[in-house]
Formats: structure tokens, C-alpha cells, sequence
């Protein structure tokens, strides 16, 4: 498989009357997958594009259980699989090229469909392994693999209403010969000028988009005309997996639907809280805090440069040369109504992380009742 992967474009003209489903970023995620399909009310009738990222990042079997099933789904004529980068693991990961990059995946990541291949041989996995014999051996083992994904295109046309891609494109009417770069595309939706037609990508999980609140739900910018799906899902806490339907392409009405795997609670009694006059979402990564004070198993810290304050759980606090980071967190405590669902994301002590509605938040533990639960 060649190491540049030249950009496949392809164009469709579909039926104008039916229902069109958008998925992206399973990441392996082979029991959510199907549920989402299921609740969706996915058919025979209906279109689905899975817009990138099937693979990687899954518990152990379920990244090359979820590759199995993809390959049985292409094999309709009303399902379409696009390239994610995570997809490319066989093309930018398995080639000798960089051995040490592939030892990080095999060894020290662990949740990808390298070690799934692995266990399926009962090939060991090790940092003194013979690389090359192991790709040897999954090339002679499972070629119908590298055959989907080298198959894979990396920009559908929909009947010149609709471009999809697992990154982002800036400019549709000069696509780049090489589709790295339309793959991943970390902050597409804020660096991308307005799209002619209406733009649907993965990729970046929507939470890196908002630093108000903590959402994990679709983004619809009909401003910019970019629709953007990944909710996370196996990537962040509190993902989610995200359907965005389109009714037809006749009325261009879009609706979602979102699933996830977290314990599912319904309030028993009204919780408002008094909400701060600023409103943060620490985004994804390694982001400097001073620590204020502790109360059992959250730390009240302070970004660096801000004299904003919120509570975070320990696990998402870590140190690193003497100083201590952040990875993920919000000063939301969530205002909900008797009755409303939740899904519970930590349960801890004296506060809860949830979420309602898509949206990642706190409340403190004593309104979660066991006995309820």
C-alpha cells in the first residue's frame, strides 16, 4: 500500500425522496454502532455515510469485529464508507517506514486493530517483535482489509447539495491531490471560510469547539454551511455517538439523534443552582491550572492566566515537571427538572459528573439515589 494516499473524490446522484443518515468516528465502537442504527430506525430504504474513523481507539477484538462489519455493510448498495485518518492505520502505521510510531500504537496504546490482528493470530506483540514479519503475515492473512481501505474515498459529492469528508476542506472546487491534509484537519470549523454547499465532516470532537459549555452534540453552522458530527465517542468523557438524519434531499431538513454508554438515571426531584457569570469548557489537552484547595475527590483549580475557578475530579488533574495540568473540565453545574434523563459519567464525592442533553456538567452526588439508580 502505497505511503501517499492520492485523493479520491467521487460524485452521487441519489434518489431525491429518501431518508440520508451521517455517522462519523465509531472508533471501534461495534455495540454502539448498531444501536445507534437500531434507534435510528436505519432501513433498506434509507442512505448511510459513515464519514471516517471506524477503526482505532476500541476495546480489545471490537476495532477488527467493528472492520468485519463494515466490510459485510459495503456490500449495499445504499451504505458509503469514507477515509477517517484513524482508517489509515494500514497505510501510515503498518509500513516499516517509522517503526517507532508503530511500537507506540502496538505496545503502548494498545486499542487498535494492530493488536486486535495480533490476538487473532495469537501473534505476540512486543517492543523486540519482528515488525516486518508481522506485516508480512497480516498482509497474507487479511487482505480483504487492505483491499476496503485502500478502496476507501476521500470526498463524496451528493447530487451537488452535499460534499462529506472525515476532515475538512477549504476550498471544494480545488481539492489537494494528496488526502492527508482532508483527513485531519484538527480545527477545520474555525479555520474553514463559508462552503458553497453544505460541508458534513468528523474528525474533532464538537467539544473542542466550545468553551463556553461542555457539548458533545452535532454542530450546525448554517453560516459557514458545515455540519460537524463527532461526539467523541471513545475519545472524550461523556462522548457520545451522533446520527444526523436529512429527511430528503428534497426538503434538506436535518434532525439527530445521539447514544452513548453511560448509566442512565431520571431525576427525582427539581436541582437549580445559582450558574457563573463565565462559563468555561477546558478543551481536550494539557492545559495549565493552579490548584486552590481539595474537597474529597475533586480539586478546585484555576486556569493559568484567568482568575476563573472550577471543580474537577483527581483523575483529570495531573503533574508534569513540576507543574500541574488539566485535561478536561467545566464549571457548569447543571440546572434539571424532576423527571429529566441522565447519564451518569463519574459518580463521585461530593459531585457528579453527567450529562443532559448532550451537554457535560455537575451536580453533587446526594441528588443521584442509589436506590433509583
Amino acid at each position: 500500500m502505497d505511503k501517499i494516499k492520492k485523493t479520491k473524490v467521487i460524485r452521487l446522484e441519489l434518489e431525491l425522496h429518501r431518508r440520508i443518515l451521517f455517522m462519523s468516528d465509531i472508533h471501534g465502537d461495534i455495540t454502539l454502532f448498531k444501536r445507534a442504527l437500531e434507534e435510528a430506525k436505519f432501513c433498506a430504504e434509507d442512505y448511510l455515510f459513515v464519514i471516517g474513523d471506524m477503526i482505532e481507539k476500541g476495546d480489545p477484538l471490537d476495532n477488527q469485529s467493528m472492520l468485519n462489519y463494515c466490510l459485510e455493510l459495503s456490500k449495499r448498495d445504499n451504505v458509503f464508507f469514507l477515509a477517517g485518518n484513524c482508517d489509515e492505520v494500514f497505510r501510515f502505521i503498518l509500513p516499516p517506514l517509522d517503526q517507532k510510531r508503530f511500537l507506540y500504537y502496538a505496545t503502548d496504546l494498545k486499542k487498535s486493530v494492530i493488536n486486535d490482528m495480533a490476538a487473532d493470530m495469537n501473534y505476540p506483540i512486543s517492543k523486540d517483535m519482528d515488525i516486518l514479519d508481522y506485516i508480512k503475515k497480516i498482509e497474507e492473512s487479511y487482505p480483504e482489509y487492505f483491499k476496503f481501505i485502500e478502496e476507501l474515498p476521500d470526498v463524496i459529492f451528493i447530487n451537488d447539495l452535499l460534499v462529506l469528508v472525515h476532515g475538512g476542506i477549504n476550498d471544494i472546487y480545488n481539492i489537494p491531490k494528496e488526502a492527508l491534509s482532508l483527513l485531519k484537519y484538527d480545527h477545520f470549523l474555525e479555520a474553514s471560510p463559508i462552503q458553497p454547499i453544505t460541508m458534513i465532516v468528523g474528525h474533532n470532537p464538537t467539544r473542542n469547539y466550545r468553551v463556553d459549555v461542555a457539548s458533545v452534540n452535532p454542530i450546525f453552522d448554517f453560516r459557514k454551511n458545515i455540519i460537524c458530527l463527532d461526539g467523541g465517542n471513545n475519545v472524550v468523557k461523556g462522548g457520545q455517538l451522533n446520527v444526523v438524519y436529512l429527511d430528503s434531499l428534497d426538503t434538506m431538513q436535518f434532525h439527530w439523534i445521539a447514544v452513548d454508554h453511560y448509566p442512565k438515571y431520571k431525576v427525582v426531584e427539581d436541582i437549580m443552582y445559582d450558574q457563573p457569570k463565565n462559563h468555561i469548557s477546558m478543551r481536550f489537552g494539557k492545559n495549565e491550572v493552579d490548584v486552590l484547595t481539595k474537597d474529597l475527590d475533586f480539586y478546585l483549580i484555576r486556569p493559568k492566566g484567568t482568575l476563573d475557578e472550577l471543580w474537577v475530579h483527581e483523575e483529570f488533574i495531573f503533574k508534569s515537571e513540576n507543574k500541574t495540568y488539566c485535561y478536561d473540565g467545566s464549571n457548569t453545574f447543571l440546572n434539571l427538572k424532576k423527571g429529566d434523563e441522565i447519564s451518569i459519567i463519574k459518580k463521585a464525592l461530593p459531585y457528579s459528573l453527567i450529562k443532559h442533553e448532550g451537554i457535560i456538567g455537575l451536580i453533587e452526588t446526594k441528588y443521584i439515589h442509589d436506590d433509583k439508580l
